[in-house]
């Protein structure tokens, strides 16, 4: 796959920034690029905000160190809508020969006209393994009383006020839980009504006006059943 690139900007489904090593590590090799290669930038945060889009922006347009082509592989939990105006602006004007891997967890958290400049696919088509840090939280989640779930909804609230973890990743945990419920195949009906609950409750998770203490706490009771 790496070694037929047809676009210059893909949105890699699926994935992170726990993924970006991994993947980066995957392109050098099919790609037969020595270790530390310059023109390989690997950019891995929790929220990509418009400062990491001008970094980005500046470096492609820079010429490749090594002379061949350059790539980049950006994962986050979250991209600000101002980011994807400026990457948006990157991706209409690419530079020769150059690669950029955006990922994310669904390509739905880009704006259509971000997304419509960007080749989708699976990160599983890259042979990469995914992290699965928080579909084994979810899974505990899940699994746990409604008294620990009410628990643990305060816990990561007072996460994301102390600024120990970023409202993107708590999104990306309700996002888990959605695949969870999902699973594989039909389900029943009181199933179907969680994952019904869930997509309503992820809409609301990246809005920064939400309170994600409620939101938590609203699916450790209507879950109870699970």
């Amino acid at each position: 796959m790496f070694k037929n690139l047809t676009h210059h900007a893909y949105c890699i489904e699926g994935a992170g920034r726990e993924e970006v090593g991994a993947f980066a590590e995957k392109l050098r090799e099919a790609c037969d690029l020595e270790r530390g290669y310059p023109d390989l930038v690997a950019l891995a945060v929790p929220s990509f905000g418009i400062d990491d889009a001008h970094f980005v922006r500046a470096l492609a347009r820079q010429k490749p160190v090594a002379g061949g082509k350059k790539f980049f592989v950006l994962g986050a939990d979250a991209v600000r809508r101002e980011a994807q105006n400026a990457l948006l602006k990157t991706f209409e004007e690419p530079t020769p020969a150059t690669h950029f891997f955006l990922l994310v967890s669904s390509a739905e958290l880009l704006a259509p006209t971000l997304r419509s400049r960007m080749e989708v696919a699976p990160i599983e088509r890259f042979g990469v393994v995914v992290v699965k840090k928080h579909h084994e939280e979810a899974r505990a989640f899940l699994s746990a009383p409604t008294s620990a779930r009410l628990a643990r909804a305060e816990h990561l609230a007072a996460a994301l006020k102390d600024e120990k973890m970023e409202r993107g990743e708590g999104a990306a945990f309700i996002e888990a839980l959605q695949a969870e419920v999902r699973g594989e195949g039909a389900f029943p009906r009181e199933r179907a009504d969680a994952l019904e609950k869930l997509l309503r409750t992820a809409s609301y998770a990246r809005d920064q006006s939400s309170s994600f203490k409620l939101l938590l706490e609203h699916l450790s009771l209507v879950l109870q059943k699970m």
